[in-house]
């Protein structure tokens, strides 16, 4: 459920700042409003959603400078995965899933409609993670709030850009080369930097 509403929020069908009534999520995703209150608890803990006494649930809003700081992290915890994950093929691990999930990036590259892409996206970094074997470190990028910047900085509209930059990334790990990808890595995430500096200039 939580997932689910993350992904809404991914797409553009919910934005930042907008209230959850939980009867509406009863009636959208078909579930129960113990459901809907243990995945708007789960979000809360995760920076995703507030909860206010007497007003309910809303996605959160980041400020610019939140938001640079998100991506100083992200920075950090995206070349690390790539590093290690790199490191681990290099080491014998196998590179069949993550070798899918670029595969599949690659494939939908020219379409990149977004209800496509975010899953593909999602099942990318999910590859990664899994490939660098690095519990704590999975932990962490689940819980960046990566997914807000997304929605309101209109990171989306970048999809087909994006989505070139992580085969890349993906194509350096599968060679076990950690420098460079590692390097790739956080090039992309210095990118959505940029992209938010310039949104806002533009605002």
């Amino acid at each position: 459920m939580a997932h689910a509403i993350i992904e809404a929020l991914e797409v553009g069908e919910f934005t930042p700042g907008q209230r959850l009534v939980e009867a509406e999520l009863c009636a959208r995703f078909g579930v129960g409003r113990q459901a809907v209150r243990d995945a708007l608890k789960q979000l809360q803990a995760r920076g995703v959603v507030s909860i206010t006494p007497n007003r309910g649930a809303a996605i959160v809003r980041l400020t610019p400078q939140q938001g640079v700081d998100t991506l100083k992290v992200t920075e950090l915890l995206f070349g690390l995965a790539a590093e290690s994950a790199a490191r681990e093929i290099a080491n014998g691990a196998s590179r069949d899933r993550l070798a899918r999930a670029t595969a599949e990036l690659e494939h939908l590259q020219n379409s990149m409609a977004p209800h496509e892409f975010v899953p593909a996206r999602r099942q990318f970094y999910s590859a990664l993670a899994a490939t660098a074997h690095n519990d704590e470190l999975s932990h962490l990028l689940a819980h960046v709030r990566v997914h807000v910047l997304r929605a309101q900085y209109g990171f989306l509209r970048l999809r087909g850009q994006h989505a070139s930059e992580l085969i890349a990334v993906g194509k350096k790990i599968l060679e076990g080369d950690p420098a460079a990808a590692g390097k790739l890595s956080r090039e992309h995430v210095r990118k959505l930097q940029e992209t938010l500096i310039e949104y806002e200039k533009g605002v």
